[in-house]
């Protein structure tokens, strides 16, 4: 029996790429959604290869007003059979919260939150239509911790964790299994695009290219797990961090940060 499609938004790089692929592998259709046209054909191409060409592409800004509507529209209009929703896209912003633009807070916030809310809430009836169902919403394991310089970032990952425990409780039972998958560190010319190059030897040293993340995170899903940390190490980190006082935790956390913190800049995977 053939397989649905699965909506990936992020698609064009990092992360979002690496789990296109990786479902494209598994023979799901793919329709990749994000802002950059070049990199999403690319993705696409890459995708059809995989699975006998079914991808396809949808160049949309997320933080649009109406977009997450366009998207689900046309799912609809296309009549996909939606069986698999990622909700990858994101971005981060690096600094001092008051010294950051308050419109970079707000977009972030949409774009990590609002979105992959909007989106799952007008694409539930479509997923529900399967007889299985996945919804894999990408947080991070800055969503344990507060952490200055990164204090909305690890606020909206925060956000997302919490949202993807209570949205699988309420859908028990429904055929629609949600899982959060929370990595540390990936190696994706995040930090370059963040202005966060002061990182760049912790990244290359703790960090991890998408793809084993991106494996890791669909194994995970469709094993019906509810919360993942990818990585032993990240795994370690994140257990022992359930261990120390989040007090001492937020302080070591914050003070690696705050010590390497020049001007930085908003970036989007």
């Amino acid at each position: 029996m053939e397989k649905g499609y699965a909506l990936v938004t992020g698609a064009s790089q990092g992360l979002g790429r690496a789990i296109a692929l990786e479902l494209a592998a598994r023979g799901y259709g793919i329709l990749a959604v994000a802002r950059t046209r070049v990199k999403l054909d690319e993705v696409v191409a890459s995708c059809a290869a995989l699975n006998g060409d079914r991808a396809m592409a949808f160049e949309a800004d997320l933080t649009a007003d109406g977009a997450s509507a366009s998207v689900a529209d046309h799912i609809e209009r296309s009549n996909l059979s939606l069986q698999v929703l990622v909700n990858n896209a994101g971005e981060t912003v690096w600094g001092r919260f008051a010294e950051k633009p308050l419109t970079d807070h707000l977009r972030l916030m949409r774009l990590n939150n609002t979105v992959p809310v909007e989106l799952t809430h007008r694409l539930l009836p479509t997923l529900r239509r399967s007889t299985s169902a996945y919804i894999l919403n990408i947080g991070s394991m800055a969503g344990y911790s507060a952490m200055a310089t990164m204090s909305t970032y690890s606020g909206s990952k925060s956000f997302v964790l919490r949202w993807s425990r209570a949205l699988r409780m309420e859908l028990k039972g429904t055929g629609v299994l949600v899982c959060c998958v929370c990595p540390g560190s990936v190696i994706t010319g995040f930090t370059e695009r963040a202005g966060m190059q002061a990182m760049d030897d912790l990244a290359k040293r703790f960090g991890s290219p998408p793809e084993p993340i991106a494996r890791i995170a669909v194994n995970a899903l469709f094993a019906g797990k509810a919360e993942v940390v990818p990585g032993k190490l990240d795994r370690f980190t994140a257990w022992l961090m359930g261990l120390l006082p989040q007090s001492l935790v937020e302080r070591i956390a914050s003070d690696i940060y705050l010590k390497r913190l020049p001007t930085s800049t908003t970036t989007r995977r």
